[in-house]
């Protein structure tokens, strides 16, 4: 089961995981917390209503610290593994893991929206995020600023065909290109 601390000994095993490097990852860990607190504040790790008591880390969890359920969510986004497989890296259930999967996955959606960093899901989004960039940076933004023009490319060209391909598979003989 690995925790923050180990995978943190072993170089590039953060970034291979999650995608952040460590930077990144402690950047983003204060969010991450803040809106796991606000989170359990209100509900229980199923979903419900908290009534009772408020949330306390039992000893025997298998994300004992933040950094911990951090990395759980991250790794399972970047990686898709199913529940079964995540469940066996860190070292619990399906059904756990499917609990904290559906637990933390809104918690990091949250801490990613208060600090504007959500993707846009919908071309309208992304066409505000655009001029809003736009507009505040006057350049621009991070997406178009490496599809800059630049000078044609000096590589052969490859030469067009008039002549139709397809593109033939038999479960035997493999898959092969015929001309037509």
């Amino acid at each position: 089961m690995p925790s923050y601390e180990e995978v943190t000994q072993r170089a590039g095993s953060l970034r291979s995981l999650t995608g952040l490097t460590e930077a990144e990852f402690q950047a983003l860990l204060p969010h991450f917390e803040q809106a796991f607190v606000t989170y359990m504040h209100d509900r229980t790790i199923d979903g419900q209503p908290r009534t009772g008591r408020r949330y306390s880390t039992y000893g025997t969890c298998p994300l004992p610290t933040i950094a911990d359920k951090l990395l759980f969510i991250l790794t399972y986004l970047k990686q898709n593994p199913i529940q079964e497989v995540q469940g066996q890296l860190f070292g619990m259930s399906q059904s756990n893991a499917n609990k904290w999967i559906h637990v933390l996955h809104p918690v990091l959606n949250q801490a990613l929206a208060d600090q504007e960093l959500l993707p846009a899901r919908t071309a309208a989004e992304f066409a505000a995020l655009v001029a809003t960039h736009t507009t505040e940076r006057r350049s621009t933004t991070p997406l178009f600023g490496m599809m800059v023009p630049n000078v044609r490319s000096t590589a052969r060209q490859i030469p067009k065909s008039n002549k139709s391909i397809r593109l033939m598979c038999s479960h035997r003989a493999g898959c092969g290109i015929i001309g037509a």
